[in-house]
């Protein structure tokens, strides 16, 4: 396994990952923001979790563990932690809404298939099937050349642009598909790992991929053509891909400095995750000064305040003996 000193810059990258997340959420139903800025926001802040499945692929996907190995390290990692905040979050609606009885026990039953609790977790379950699948990666990409990584990640591009070829084409994005086995979040995870142990961080690259960020919302807008914005612009996108290519390498290109206050709070970016749902949207958004603000104000003190409140509280919590189990550290 390649020894990697801790680098900074991966740590700053997790912080912009976890902001992105909190403004992406911060938004009140009934803010009064009009469409375009709340589509705007959507928008800009997929890049957060994508850069969390990358992170993961730079510093995971170069290692020869065994199977047995990186999964009792790694997958016990997130497997308390997601447990932990599920059941807190079942706990919350059972709390606030009162669902029967029936229906909580069907969530619970639930809980190994499709994330329960809230909905922000969909994440954690994504993650631990990549974790599943690294130890068949780690093996491939040890003795695949670096044309043969970039012959797959060009395959998983290809799948970013069907929404767009699926506009005037019929693609078949089912199972029988032709690269319905090059599809999907593991695209990010193996990317992150080519950045980090193969590519030469080019500046131009970065306005290359500004470029296809910006142009392609602006075409379709501007093209009248009826589209779903969760199809063409959101995670499993081109110009998505493109934000979070262009992030890391913008980011990766500066000086890597071992700053202690950056440190931390990326050590503490796992907590906030799972604490800033309920943060922001059972404590904040319910607060009065906050609601009677306008727009313009709210989203920015929404973000703020969750995330300071989340990092206090993951910082709290990190002080416990088994704070392992509920945040990961």
């Amino acid at each position: 396994m390649t020894n990697i000193n801790r680098d900074g810059r991966l740590d700053l990258l997790r912080i912009i990952a976890i902001s992105l997340i909190v403004l992406m959420h911060a938004p009140l139903p009934d803010s009064g923001a009009p469409g375009f800025v709340l589509a705007g926001i959507s928008y800009f802040t997929a890049p957060g979790l994508v850069l969390f499945f990358m992170l993961s692929g730079a510093l995971l996907l170069d290692n020869d563990l065994s199977s047995k190995d990186f999964l009792k390290r790694r997958f016990s990692k997130i497997l308390y932690p997601t447990l932990f905040w599920t059941l807190f979050y079942l706990s919350v609606e059972y709390l606030t809404h009162s669902p029967s009885k029936g229906s909580v026990l069907r969530s619970i039953m639930n809980i190994p298939f499709v994330a329960q609790g809230h909905g922000v977790l969909w994440f954690m379950y994504t993650l631990a099937g990549l974790y599943l699948l690294t130890p068949i990666l780690s093996r491939w990409l040890r003795n695949a050349s670096k044309r043969e990584v970039e012959f797959y990640l060009l395959l998983w591009a290809v799948t970013l642009i069907y929404p767009y070829v699926g506009l005037w084409l019929q693609i078949d994005e089912s199972k029988s598909g032709l690269l319905y086995y090059f599809a999907g979040y593991v695209g990010y995870y193996i990317l992150g790992y080519y950045l980090m142990h193969c590519y030469e961080y080019r500046l131009w690259h970065v306005f290359v991929a500004a470029l296809v960020a910006l142009i392609i919302p602006l075409v379709l807008y501007s093209s009248g053509c009826e589209f779903d914005f969760y199809s063409v612009l959101w995670y499993l996108s081109l110009p998505v891909a493109m934000m979070s290519f262009g992030l890391f390498v913008l980011i990766m290109r500066l000086p890597n400095k071992q700053l202690s206050g950056v440190r931390c709070v990326s050590k503490l970016s796992f907590g906030i995750f799972f604490i800033h749902i309920f943060v922001m949207r059972s404590i904040i958004w319910n607060l009065d000064v906050v609601n009677s603000m306008n727009w313009t104000l709210q989203i920015p003190v929404i973000v703020l305040t969750s995330f300071l409140l989340s990092l206090l509280a993951s910082w709290t919590i990190s002080r416990l003996p088994f704070s392992k189990f509920i945040i990961g550290v």
